[in-house]
């Protein structure tokens, strides 16, 4: 890994310049929050965060807050959270949380959101649930999935019409490896594929949910740190059009502890994704069949 990419991941590891007001969307009639990026270049760039399955915006709060300390006005949804969601209603409901909140005057009153810079983000089921939207709107600038999983709409098969460009991030051994592969080579735009060595797919989740959602969830602080930059590199180079951060969207930069997965490397695995997973992940995995 060069020098310059070291201290650019480094970089968007940390927070960023900006503090982040946090705000209510119960104002549109939809529950949710948003974080807003205090004092930052007005409009700022919108995110649209879509969570895992019975998840929710709380579940995800200092990752949500990395990303909007980086410049983006972030709105998450706390919908659509039962154990049967609807992926399609919880979409619309993220579309429309995303034009509430481009109406809005937020934070301070200081801060709008651009109507011209709109991009979307999810973990798990919200990755694929980001698809979906993807699909059916023209004004999104990038799309990053974390882990995703299948979707009813099939996500996959709504990819290949979709032309903004993708972040794609999957789990050595991870067992949504094949929903991660659909996605890849369905998806129409430019895409950059990384597979991340350490990470546990449902680790992005936040807190202590053993306490509160016994299996339902497993945190996982290195997952976290992973992500976090990976994600705010990405956005801050499509989305908010900042080219020093253009590396965390080229697929031939490597980037620490992550594989760039391309179609040839899929061509020439056997699927058997586990073996190629950490020893300590390959024992966990066996013993607890997640």
């Amino acid at each position: 890994m060069a020098t310059k990419t070291k201290e650019l991941l480094n970089k968007v590891n940390r927070r960023g310049p900006y503090g982040v007001d946090t705000g209510d969307l119960g104002f549109t009639g939809t529950p949710g929050a948003v974080f807003v990026p205090r004092d930052a270049p007005s409009p700022a760039p919108l995110v649209g965060f879509a969570h895992d399955w019975t998840k929710g915006p709380r579940d995800y709060v200092d990752t949500l807050k990395h990303l909007a300390s980086w410049g983006f006005v972030v709105v998450a949804p706390a919908t659509d959270r039962s154990p049967r969601p609807n992926h399609q209603h919880f979409a619309d409901h993220l579309s429309a949380a995303i034009e509430d909140v481009l109406q809005a005057r937020l934070g301070r009153g200081t801060v709008r959101a651009d109507p011209r810079r709109i991009g979307l983000a999810g973990h798990g089921l919200g990755g694929g649930v980001c698809a979906l939207l993807a699909s059916q709107r023209t004004d999104i600038e990038a799309v990053a999935m974390v882990f995703p999983t299948e979707t009813v709409p099939d996500a996959a098969d709504r990819a290949i019409t979709i032309d903004a460009p993708a972040l794609l991030l999957s789990a050595s051994g991870g067992v949504h490896a094949e929903d991660a592969k659909a996605l890849h080579l369905a998806w129409r735009g430019p895409i950059v594929h990384r597979r991340l060595e350490k990470a546990i797919e449902t680790g992005l989740v936040e807190g202590a949910p053993l306490l509160k959602y016994v299996g339902l969830a497993d945190p996982d602080r290195r997952t976290q740190r992973a992500v976090r930059p990976l994600l705010a590199g990405y956005l801050l180079t499509t989305l908010a059009g900042d080219d020093t951060y253009s590396v965390f969207a080229d697929p031939e930069e490597k980037l620490k502890d992550t594989v760039t997965v391309t179609d040839q490397l899929l061509d020439d695995e056997d699927g058997d994704l586990v073996a190629g997973a950490p020893p300590l992940l390959r024992l966990v995995k066996s013993v607890t069949g997640t």
